[in-house]
């Protein structure tokens, strides 16, 4: 008999988890959609505490990509920023989702 209960309440548990996925505010993921996309780091206008937010980027190479963009004008493609001594494709790739113009 308590294993007929213990059947039935993990069974609610594991269905009752799976019914918060499936009826999720859609509002929430709007706005978790929104916040994301606010959160991006525009390459031409970024300060360097916005660019080592950036996965894979530290004070060193943010200083740099900043050097550059002084140096060189503005960015005119995100792809770019590989001319920036190392940055490459390895590097945009991590971070490249996370980045505007």
């Amino acid at each position: 008999m308590k294993s007929v209960i213990r059947v039935c309440l993990l069974s609610a548990l594991v269905i009752s988890s799976f019914s918060h996925q499936v009826f999720a505010d859609p509002a929430k993921n709007k706005l978790a959609h929104a916040q994301k996309h606010m959160s991006k780091v525009n390459l031409n206008t970024a300060s360097l505490e916005q660019l080592v937010s950036l996965p894979g980027v530290g004070k060193k190479k943010a200083a740099a990509i900043i050097e550059y963009r002084t140096k060189h004008g503005k960015y005119k493609s995100i792809e770019d920023v590989m001319k920036v001594k190392g940055v490459g494709k390895k590097m945009l790739t991590k971070f490249k989702s996370q980045i505007i113009l």
